[in-house]
């Protein structure tokens, strides 16, 4: 019995702290793939595919720049970036999500490695998706570097 009472508490009190680490929806894992799905159309040069991630009434607020509402203004945005950045590549890393009731708040690193190789940018971000008919959907978007 005195083996017991210690190790029925410890095993009550790990159990808040595992179910708090637990992704019921699904989300975090829906949204890894979208994270890499960005990173690939944006490493493939290609901004409608990056567009398409985002809900019909996302926004994009990127440095320096007015925000980019809607898809078509989003793709804009995205052609303009890519052509500034000569074929470079970006990393993304996320480092959390955060998820309830249909939206999810994402929050990572990223580096963008230019076509030489060379160290071109680095910083953070913070994204929020929703669900739009079952799917998971950017819909803000913002960074900043930390150059």
């Amino acid at each position: 019995m005195r083996l017991l009472l210690p190790i029925l508490c410890a095993a009550l009190l790990t159990l808040p702290s595992a179910a708090l680490g637990q992704d019921y929806g699904g989300a975090k894992a829906a949204i890894h793939q979208g994270t890499k799905a960005w990173m690939a159309g944006w490493n493939a040069g290609d901004a409608a595919a990056v567009a398409a991630l985002y809900a019909e009434d996302g926004v994009v607020m990127a440095p320096g720049a007015e925000p980019a509402k809607g898809r078509a203004a989003i793709e804009a945005l995205m052609n303009g970036a890519l052509e500034a950045a000569g074929g470079s590549k970006m990393e993304i890393k996320p480092t959390e999500v955060m998820e309830s009731d249909g939206m999810a708040v994402e929050v990572g690193t990223f580096a963008e490695i230019a076509a030489d190789g060379s160290h071109r940018d680095h910083g953070r971000y913070m994204a929020i998706w929703k669900k739009v008919d079952g799917k998971w959907m950017l819909y803000r978007d913002i960074w900043n570097s930390s150059m």
